[in-house]
Order: C-alpha cells, then structure tokens, then sequence
C-alpha cells in the first residue's frame, strides 16, 4: 500500500511538472514591435559630430579656406538654425570630437598650428628674363598641426575658453568625455593611444595605454574622477592576456591615472570589438568569428559585468545612445530579418535604430530610407533619438 501511494504521488508530481513545462510562453515572451519611420529634420552637408541639448542639435564641420576653420550649427528640433559660430583665429584649426557636459556646455576637441608664415626672401629685381617666364607669388607655408586644442562653449554659442597644448609628436583626438572632474581626451600616435585629463585649464600627464595593438574608440569620464575606456586589444592589458584573435575589452583608469580593471571578451578565435558606449555602460560593437558578422549590444553595470545581452546579424557597424527612463538605443545595419521587429525588410546600406527597456527587450524600432550609415547619435525628452548619418541628413524618431 505504502509502495502504491508513493507511485501515485511521483506519477501526481511528473504530471505537475509536465504542465507547468507544457504550458503556453506567450506572457514571457515580448510582444513584437511595428517600424516606425525617421522624420527628416534638416540637411547638413559637412557635419561630422554631432551632440544633442536639451533645447538643440549641435554639429560641427571643418572647412578649408585661406586657413582651416571650424564651423558649429546648432538647430532646434524643427530643423531651425538658431545659431551659427566659426572658429577662426587666422591659424589652421581642426575639430575631431565634440562632447557635452551635464551642465550644458559644448566642448570641441582637435588640433591646431601657429599662424601660417610667408616666404620672405627677398626677389632679385632687374635679372633677366629672356623667356617671358611668368613669376609667381611666394605661396604660404602651413606648420604642422602639433598643438591639441580644447573649445569651451556656452549652450549659446558663446566660447568660454579655449585651452592649448604643444606636443613634440601630432596627436589625433580619437574621444572627449567632459564633466565636472576634468574633461578627458584620448590621444592616438602611430606608436598608440594615451589618456590625458585637463583641469582647471591644464593639460595633465598622458598615460599610455598598451601599443598600437589597443584601439579604443569610446570614453566615459566619471564624476569621482576615474575614466572608462571602450574598444578592441590583441596584446595583454592590465596583465589579462589575449583570448581570441582580437578582444573586446574595457578597461577603467583610476582618479590617481593607473589602470585599475581590465574585463576582455573569451571568444576563442573570434575577432570582437566595442565601437560605441553611453555613460551607463551600454555598449554596442561586433563580432566576427569565421565568415559570419554579428553586432553585439550588452549592458554592463559599473563593475562591467554584463546585465543583459543580444546580437544581430548585421554589417558590423554601430552606435550606442542612452533613451529615457532606462532604456537605450542600438543603431546598425542588419542582413537580416529582425526577430522581434515587423514591417524591416534589410536592405544594402539601410540601419535600423532599436529601442531596448532596462530589462533589454526590445520596445521600439525606428529606420528609413535616408538612415545610412549614421556618424553619430543623441536623445532629447522632448524630441526623441536624433542620428545625423555621414550625408548630413538629421533624423528625428517619431513618437
């Protein structure tokens, strides 16, 4: 008897978990999404950066003219110019990067050089000139851009200061992250990459990071003063070797300038990089392992371990950008069809901007026509995700 009630109670509890694993998913599985389209701000030829305000976008373009100069543009989130500045010092002037700060101020970062110099020697007057050879005017001389220049500007438009830097070897800026603890740059040579943070007007000591086998391509400065970089290593950094063939990596600077944490991807021969991050640790980049593409979207807490994580088959490039209430956005170009997602059909050339929760599903979809190969990204409460794409065509997501 006893043998029988114990048959009963395991076939009475096989059922039980029978039906709980038989049981319909469809609460747990999210709802999928319709495609809504971009709405078309304006048009601006040039634009390479670009930075979103509360109350504007704001772009910036270099130009070419007797000097190089720099151009910035802001418009509201009807397309309007509301002001337009140049800079332009009678020196070459350059801008790589822009930034903004959570007090609104706009920041450029890039390169300059002294005011460019004329051939003075003196021409020999009365010399013959049997061939009627046409003399021409001595042609101005550039200096090499060696100097890294930071631009403060007010909301405005107004330039609040501007902060210089000779340098023995030209130093591109690859990334700028401004707040109240400095504002940090990171430098790239042919040798590698360094990290310098200016304060109270001051350029601080460059700390290298690895060789020319690191790139990092995003930074993120904190408010306790340590700095998040983004990107991509082959070589050992902060004594954790290589795992695949190129790892993702993030690697932190502490507020003393020496590196504190280094988290790396383990893929085994795959080639793994993250291009794009916002200040919460959301990060977008891709994955290559043999012939196939992925972009990889993971959000990562403050000790950089990942909270949530997706890929999507796609050409490989991305951007990050932070959304409302905890939700962020990923920005790419899929190769196919998008689970979760109606009304996207992939075409050559065409991204597609997702919207996650804090959870990391997927709430809104935007894309359209003129969505191609975006340059750089932003989020306004009042007007939505802004993308400017390598055309200069300034999108809006709709609602």
């Amino acid at each position: 008897m006893i043998v029988h009630k114990n048959l009963l109670k395991k076939i009475v509890l096989t059922a039980s978990v029978l039906a709980v694993a038989l049981a319909p998913a469809a609460q747990s599985v999210p709802k999928s999404v319709a495609l809504k389209q971009f709405t078309f701000l304006a048009k601006d030829v040039g634009a390479e950066g670009m930075v979103v305000t509360s109350k504007a976008i704001v772009t910036y373009s270099n130009v070419m003219g007797n000097s190089a100069d720099i151009q910035l543009r802001a418009i509201d989130f009807t397309g309007t110019e509301i002001w337009a500045k140049t800079i332009d010092s009678g020196r070459d002037e350059v801008a790589t990067v822009i930034g903004i700060d959570s007090q609104g101020s706009i920041w450029l970062a890039g390169n300059s050089a002294p005011v460019a110099t004329t051939e003075s020697e003196t021409a020999v007057t009365g010399a013959l000139n049997p061939d009627s050879v046409t003399v021409e005017n001595p042609s101005t001389l550039r200096v090499d851009m060696k100097t890294i220049s930071l631009w403060q500007f007010s909301a405005t438009g107004d330039l609040l200061t501007q902060i210089d830097s000779k340098s023995n070897l030209p130093a591109l800026v690859d990334a700028i992250s401004a707040n109240t603890s400095g504002t940090a740059l990171l430098l790239s040579r042919e040798s590698g990459q360094s990290l310098t943070i200016v304060k109270a007007g001051l350029f601080g000591k460059e700390l290298r990071i690895g060789t020319a086998k690191s790139k990092f391509n995003a930074i993120h400065r904190t408010s306790d003063g340590t700095t998040s970089l983004f990107g991509s290593s082959s070589e050992t950094l902060g004594g954790k070797k290589l795992a695949g063939k190129v790892d993702g990596i993030l690697l932190k600077v502490s507020k003393s300038g020496a590196i504190s944490s280094v988290v790396r991807s383990s893929a085994s021969g795959a080639t793994r990089d993250w291009q794009s991050a916002t200040a919460a640790n959301f990060l977008t980049g891709f994955v290559k392992s043999g012939n196939k593409i992925e972009t990889a979207i993971t959000k990562f807490n403050s000790s950089f371990a990942p909270t949530w994580t997706t890929r999507f088959t796609s050409t490989g490039l991305s951007l990050a950008a932070a959304g409302s209430k905890g939700s962020v956005f990923a920005i790419f170009e899929p190769t196919t069809a998008l689970k979760g997602v109606t009304g996207w059909k992939a075409r050559k050339g065409q991204s597609v901007a997702l919207e996650f929760d804090s959870k990391g599903r997927i709430v809104n979809a935007f894309s359209d026509l003129l969505l191609s190969y975006p340059v750089a990204a932003g989020f306004s409460t009042e007007a939505g995700l802004i993308v400017l794409t390598t055309s200069g065509d300034i999108l809006r997501s709709a609602g």
